[in-house]
């Protein structure tokens, strides 16, 4: 606890105010308790606007943060208490475990910030953010960062992950991904849906003409992945990596329990891959939707990442999405750009380390961190709670 109030101490020095005059109790970390309380300031502040939060929300909160395996006590997620013992801010911690060069490291991934609007003129959320990189994590990471964080991210020594910024997009059925996009702009989703039936022949003639630009037939053949294939092959794709997640049943079991459970993401699909002989070279974890699948992890062996693709964006347009979008992975960039994907920049990966030589890794190639191990698959404001 004194290291966090030394946190705070530090900010309020550098923002010019009197750590003394402050009225305020200050940080401390978040109890099972706190839950309703910071359940209702969330609502507030990234949901509904109401102080009411949805009924489910604050269960949501105790299995993310508290029941989930990787969880521990020395890097808490944290609340700032004001003078009169209410929340005035709350910032999440999601730990994971990872291994670096062969040892097990603790990465704490960003989480939900959020100030009271009525306290934000003390800065609550910064001194919440720099007692957050000042605990007791080997390394900090985000892949959910606004402009926002990432500027106080560079305050603080953190950098921005360029390798992890950009995204890939493959568009399978481009009639309908465009109309979806332009609508979207224009803050029409519900025209969109209505519309998209008129979109389906026109794709069909777009595919008939341009037969060669669709995702062959596979190959390879899929079957569902369970925690234990992952534990089982996980060293074959993680060999010549430096930083990669190290997983155990548990967690695995937690994580694809609780992925599965986003269900505004789509539906989640876990597919084990193997070669046309049945031999293991990777697998795939993305949420199938009809607009827009959102892939969470890519794994593959040597060699391997275009016929996991391959498998993986089949899939996709023969269940009825209109495009697939991921997070480039160094490992991921030839197949991808052979698969005519296109690439933007989203600028949304953070890291922070004291450690010089950790930091280099997890901006390195060498890194293997995807968004199954972050946070932007969860769904604290996408999800109804009712």
């Amino acid at each position: 606890m004194s290291r966090l109030r030394a946190g705070c101490k530090i900010e309020a020095i550098q923002s010019g105010e009197s750590p003394e005059r402050r009225p305020s109790k200050g940080v401390r970390p978040c109890r099972r308790d706190d839950l309703p309380e910071v359940a209702a300031l969330y609502e507030q502040v990234m949901r509904s606007g109401r102080r009411a939060a949805a009924p489910r929300l604050a269960d949501y909160f105790h299995r993310t943060l508290f029941d989930c395996p990787s969880a521990d006590p020395e890097i808490p997620s944290l609340v700032y208490e004001d003078a009169s013992g209410r929340i005035a801010a709350f910032v999440a911690s999601h730990v994971r475990r990872a291994r670096f060069d062969g040892r097990v490291i603790r990465v704490a991934c960003g989480g939900q910030l959020i100030a009271d609007p009525a306290a934000r003129g003390r800065a609550v959320g910064a001194i919440l953010f720099r007692a957050r990189l000042q605990g007791a994590q080997d390394a900090t990471f985000t892949d959910g960062a606004s402009s926002v964080a990432r500027g106080m991210y560079a305050a603080c020594g953190g950098e921005a992950a360029l390798l992890k910024t950009i995204a890939w997009t493959r568009v399978l059925r481009p009639v309908r991904f465009a109309a979806d996009y332009a609508l979207g702009r224009l803050r029409r989703p519900q025209l969109a849906r209505r519309l998209r039936p008129l979109w389906r022949p026109l794709d069909a003639a777009a595919a008939r003409a341009a037969r060669r630009f669709l995702p062959p037939a596979p190959a390879t053949r899929a079957e569902p992945l369970t925690a234990r294939a992952v534990l089982e092959h996980m060293p074959a794709v993680t060999q010549s990596l430096r930083l990669h997640p190290d997983y155990d049943e548990a967690y695995l079991e937690w994580l694809f329990r609780e992925m599965a459970a986003v269900t505004s993401r789509g539906k989640l699909v876990r597919s084990l891959v193997r070669d046309s002989g049945g031999r293991f070279i990777g697998w795939y974890v993305y949420y199938l939707k009809d607009g827009v699948s959102q892939v969470e992890q890519v794994a593959a062996v040597r060699d391997a990442s275009g016929d996991v693709l391959d498998h993986l964006l089949h899939h996709a347009r023969a269940n009825g999405s209109a495009a697939v979008r991921g997070r480039l992975e160094p490992q991921l960039f030839e197949a991808l750009s052979r698969r005519r994907c296109l690439f933007s920049w989203h600028g949304d990966a953070a890291v922070h380390s004291r450690d010089a030589a950790l930091k280099g890794v997890l901006l390195s190639s060498k890194c293997w961190l995807g968004r199954m191990d972050g946070d932007s698959w969860m769904g604290h404001h996408t999800e109804a709670f009712e």
